[in-house]
C-alpha cells in the first residue's frame, strides 16, 4: 500500500477535509529531519486550524516527543513546564499551554520523571472525549513506536516525511501494526508532491525567534481568544481542570465570525469499478444524463497490471454533502440502496489543451468540465500517485496534463 500523499505546500486545502471527524490524531516525525518535523507539525496545526471549512476550528497540540522534545524550538519558546509536570501534578492543562498563532500548544516539560506514565495516562481518553464534544482537535506529536503506549485509540496518524514514507522502515512498520490495530492512516505530509520530483530536501531557513504570544492587532486577538475558549471548554471532561481568573477572561470572550475556506470538491462517490473502459465510459454517460457529472478513474491495485476503471461521481464540498447525494443516487434510481463508496480523493488531471477534451473517449477516459469556464479535468484520485495509469495512458495519446487538486474555488 502507498499513503495518501499530503504535500506540505497544499495542507491548508487537502488537510482539513481528512480531519473533518476526528478528536485526537497523532502527528509521526517518521524521518531524520528534525527541525523540518518541527516545521511540518506546526504547518499541521495551522492549517488544521485556518483550514476548517466552517472557519477557524480551535486546536490544541502536543508535544509528547519526551525523550527528544521537538516543537518549542521551532517557535522560539524557552522549555518551560509542560503537558508532563499537568499529568503528574494532576494540574490543569490551561496552566502550561501557550497561545502560538492561534494553536494551543503545549510543550513536552522541563522535569520529565516517567514518559511513559504521561504517554499512558487514562487522561488521554477524557480528552479525547472533551475535544469530540467541543468539535476541537487534539494534535498529539509522537514517535512511531510509541503509538501503542497512547492512553487512547487515535482518530487517525499523520506521518511526516520530508522525501516520501518508507513502510519498511521501522516507522513504517509501526504505522503498519497502528492500522491493523484500526486506526487510520490519514496520510504523509512531505516536502514534493511525488518521488519523480528532484529528491533533494530544500533548506529550511530557522524560524524567526519571536514571543509565544504576538498582539498582532486587536482584530486577531479577539479572535485569538476566541479560539482559545473552544480549546479550553474541550478540556471540561479533563478532571485536572479548574477554574482560573483567566479562565473565566477567556471563556467571557466573544467569538468573531471568520469566513470560511473557499469550496472544495475533494469528496466523490465511487460507484462501481469495471474491467473494461466500454462499461465504466456507459455507465458514466448514464450519470452525465441524469444531471450528475462523473469521472472515469483507472487504476492498477498492486501493481498486479490489471487495470481496473473505477466510476466515480461528482465533486463535492464536504463529506455530509456528498452523503445527500448519494442519498438522492438511491432515490432516484442512479444507484442502489447501499452502493456508493464515500471517497476523499482531491486529486485530478488537468488539461493542458482544454481541446483535448475531444479525444478522450478514444483513450477510455471521460472529461469533467470544473466549472463554468474552468478546466478539462481527468479522474479523481486519493492521492497523487494513483493518477500514474491515467497519465501514461494520456501520454500515449500525446495529451498533456497537469496534476492538481480540486479545492480552489469554482469559477
Amino acid at each position: 500500500m502507498t499513503l495518501r500523499t499530503l504535500p506540505r505546500s497544499r495542507l491548508d486545502r487537502v488537510l482539513p477535509p481528512l480531519l473533518r471527524e476526528c478528536a485526537l490524531v497523532v502527528i509521526v516525525p517518521a524521518a531524520d529531519h528534525a527541525h523540518w518535523s518541527a516545521e511540518a507539525a506546526w504547518a499541521v496545526a495551522r492549517a488544521a486550524s485556518i483550514g476548517h471549512q466552517d472557519g477557524r476550528r480551535a486546536v490544541a497540540l502536543v508535544d509528547l516527543c519526551l525523550e527528544s522534545p521537538l516543537l518549542h524550538q521551532a517557535r522560539g519558546i524557552a522549555r518551560s513546564p509542560g503537558i508532563a509536570e499537568a499529568f503528574a501534578s494532576d494540574a490543569p492543562l490551561t496552566d502550561v499551554a501557550h497561545d502560538v498563532d492561534g494553536v494551543y500548544f503545549l510543550p513536552a516539560g522541563s522535569e520529565i520523571q516517567e514518559p511513559d506514565a504521561v504517554r499512558r495516562s487514562r487522561r488521554w481518553s477524557r480528552l479525547q472525549a472533551g475535544f469530540r464534544s467541543e468539535r476541537a482537535l487534539l494534535l498529539v506529536c509522537l514517535p512511531a513506536d510509541r503509538i501503542p503506549d497512547l492512553g487512547a485509540v487515535p482518530d487517525g496518524v499523520i506521518a511526516l516525511a520530508p522525501l516520501g514514507m518508507d513502510l519498511g522502515s521501522p516507522p513504517g512498520r509501526a504505522l503498519l501494526a497502528a492500522r491493523e490495530r484500526g486506526v487510520e492512516l490519514l496520510g504523509v505530509v512531505r516536502e514534493r508532491w511525488s518521488a519523480s520530483q528532484p529528491a533533494s530536501l530544500p533548506s529550511v531557513l530557522p524560524h524567526r525567534v519571536r514571543p509565544a504570544v504576538v498582539a498582532a492587532g486587536a482584530a486577531l486577538a479577539i479572535v485569538s481568544v476566541a479560539l482559545l475558549a473552544t480549546a479550553k471548554a474541550a478540556f471540561k471532561n479533563d478532571p485536572g481542570n479548574r477554574p482560573t481568573t483567566a479562565d473565566s477572561i477567556v471563556e467571557q470572550a466573544r467569538p468573531v465570525p471568520v469566513l470560511p475556506t473557499a469550496d472544495s470538491g475533494a469528496w466523490t462517490l465511487q460507484l462501481a469499478a469495471y474491467g473494461e473502459p466500454e462499461r465504466a465510459l456507459a455507465h458514466v454517460d448514464r450519470l452525465v444524463a441524469a444531471g450528475m457529472p462523473a469521472f472515469v478513474s483507472p487504476l492498477s491495485p498492486e501493481a498486479s497490471g490489471t487495470v481496473w476503471y473505477r466510476v466515480l461521481a461528482g465533486a463535492f464540498a464536504t463529506r455530509d454533502v456528498a452523503a445527500a447525494a448519494r442519498q438522492v443516487c438511491w432515490d432516484s434510481g442512479l444507484a442502489a440502496p447501499g452502493e456508493g463508496k464515500l471517497l476523499l480523493a482531491p486529486y485530478s488531471l488537468a488539461l493542458r489543451n482544454p481541446a483535448d477534451g475531444a479525444r478522450l473517449r478514444a483513450t477510455g477516459l471521460a472529461p469533467v468540465r470544473w466549472g463554468e469556464r474552468g478546466p478539462v479535468l481527468v479522474g479523481a484520485f486519493e492521492h497523487p500517485e494513483q493518477a500514474a495509469v491515467a497519465r501514461a495512458t494520456l501520454e500515449r495519446a500525446a495529451i498533456a496534463t497537469t496534476l492538481i487538486t480540486r479545492t480552489d474555488p469554482t469559477p
